[in-house]
């Protein structure tokens, strides 16, 4: 018999229905792509909102902040007006100003982003207040005349869409010039050279260490570096400065003694020549910063011709750096705030000066003129040159009132504090903290 061989249907029975199979599995896959395609898509317009609230709550905290140092540079009107945004009324009295009385305030004019200053702390004493409207500060040193705070701590919150939070720190100091003040007048000298120090009688020149702001403290009318100290005692007490000739009245000077300079109330910049230096050149110096503040000349006719003057019709003061020789008087100009000499300092005539005179570089002072003139605050002669060996010394500086007319050269706490603020308030840190 003849066997047939299987047609080729019959022989692919068994592999019927695979087509479907593997649409179908084809399908899934496709759909499962899609379906991570899509939740991809949703997370990230998910994330991207999510980003976008919590950055609008960032800049609303950051729009806080930056309102708050308007309050304190001045820029923002108290109710009742006139009253001046100091650390102590920032701190005691906020309710002054509504930008910072507790409340929120909005950024966005619908309200979807807003601020809100949460707390104000004085980063030295550690005298916290939480802002509240509706309670009276309670703190013990604010109702001290005498405290001054000198560095804030201040806390916003920002507020954003769909409940974000982004809650940022500020610490603010006072000073834009920090260093200390032991003496009226501070006269450094390494040189080895005998400094020039003539005061003139009793009746020309007066130096006081006792505070003309009415504080009731006092510091040291005079400073001046160990080998120095017999010769500056002498010419205090109206002899020459070596010794002899001691007839006549010496000089008004309250403490009588002068001081001697030591680690403990010689100012940081003045340690070294190259301390001195780097205050004054350095890339954060007082040069640099005078040009930013547009108060850097270099020639006092420059300076005086300038819109604020020397400062003397500033409330606050001003920051005025001189690169040459300064005459302060007769009469106008007067001043107010901090000036920095580098040539020699000549007061002559009636004037009058409220705050800190640094005479670095020549490091000479004269006065000359008739009439009668005023320095409330404090004065540091220096003698060095711009630039040469870290190894430097300072040399002798000169310090010569014994001229014509009159003057009184007092401490003067207010006129300092003034003098160290110039240029608003220094900015120590900001940071975010804690959770949302």
């Amino acid at each position: 018999m003849r066997s047939q061989q299987p047609t080729l249907r019959e022989s692919r029975t068994g592999e019927r229905g695979a087509a479907l199979i593997t649409a179908v599995l084809l399908s899934l896959l496709l759909l499962a792509a899609g379906g991570t395609l899509i939740l991809t898509s949703t997370m990230t317009g998910i994330t991207a909102r999510d980003s976008t609230v919590e950055m609008q709550a960032y800049y609303a905290a950051e729009a806080g902040v930056a309102r708050t140092l308007e309050v304190l540079r001045g820029n923002v009107q108290s109710n009742p007006a006139g009253t001046k945004a100091s650390f102590r009324n920032l701190m005691c009295s906020p309710t002054l100003w509504t930008t910072i009385s507790g409340g929120q305030s909005n950024v966005a004019v619908d309200g979807s982003s807003r601020y809100q200053v949460t707390s104000i702390l004085d980063a030295d004493n550690q005298i916290p207040w939480i802002l509240d409207p509706d309670n009276a500060a309670t703190v013990t040193k604010c109702a001290q005349a005498s405290y001054k705070p000198v560095r804030l701590r201040i806390r916003v919150t920002g507020f954003g869409p769909r409940d974000s939070k982004k809650k940022m720190e500020v610490v603010v100091d006072r000073y834009t010039l920090e260093y200390d003040v032991k003496a009226t007048v501070t006269l450094p000298n390494g040189s080895g050279n005998p400094i020039t120090f003539n005061l003139g009688g009793s009746n020309v020149t007066s130096t006081s260490g006792v505070d003309a702001s009415g504080g009731g403290g006092s510091i040291d009318a005079f400073a001046v570096s160990d080998p120095d100290k017999n010769a500056t005692n002498n010419v205090i007490d109206g002899c020459n400065a070596d010794g002899s000739n001691c007839g006549g009245s010496g000089p008004n000077v309250t403490p009588g003694d002068p001081a001697v300079l030591g680690n403990n109330n010689t100012p940081s910049f003045l340690k070294s020549v190259a301390n001195a230096r780097e205050f004054m050149y350095g890339s954060e110096g007082m040069k640099n910063a005078a040009i930013n503040q547009g108060r850097y000349f270099t020639s006092a006719a420059d300076a005086i011709a300038s819109t604020p003057g020397l400062g003397a019709s500033n409330p606050d003061g001003v920051f005025t750096f001189v690169d040459g020789d300064v005459t302060l008087g007769p009469g106008n100009p007067t001043g107010q705030g901090t000036l920095i000499v580098t040539g020699k300092l000549t007061l002559d005539g009636n004037f009058n000066f409220n705050g800190v005179i640094m005479v670095l570089g020549t490091g000479e002072v004269y006065r000359s003129g008739g009439g009668h003139g005023n320095i409330y605050g404090a004065l540091f002669v220096a003698k060095f040159a711009m630039t040469g060996a870290n190894t430097d010394q300072f040399g002798a500086p000169v310090f010569d009132t014994s001229g014509g007319g009159t003057s009184n050269i007092q401490y003067s706490s207010d006129a300092i504090d003034k003098a160290k603020s110039v240029g608003g308030h220094a900015i120590k840190g900001v940071r975010e903290y804690g959770p949302n």
